[in-house]
């Protein structure tokens, strides 16, 4: 991951936010906490042939590593993202 993304927004359905708390004990105010308006974020894309073009972004909460699932949002300055999941790596 060398490349680095930039979110101003971060967007979290309720579903989401359910699926992390309940699934991979990480709250909504915590991934925005890690992700928001936070400079030089490693990041990689992936292109899932069933879920589309993703940007996974590493980052840490609790001193435990997540990779953070974003997906693009239509927004005319591009910094706008919706979280597909949280899921932890240690």
């Amino acid at each position: 991951m060398t490349a680095s993304i930039w979110v101003a927004e971060l967007i979290i359905s309720d579903k989401t936010e359910e699926k992390i708390v309940s699934r991979h004990r990480i709250s909504a105010e915590e991934v925005k906490d890690a992700i928001v308006c936070i400079a030089g974020l490693p990041f990689r894309w992936d292109d899932d042939p069933d879920r589309g073009k993703r940007a996974l972004v590493r980052v840490k909460v609790r001193n435990v590593a997540y990779l953070v699932v974003l997906y693009p949002v239509q927004d005319p300055m591009g910094d706008v993202w919706a979280l597909g999941s949280a899921y932890p790596l240690n």
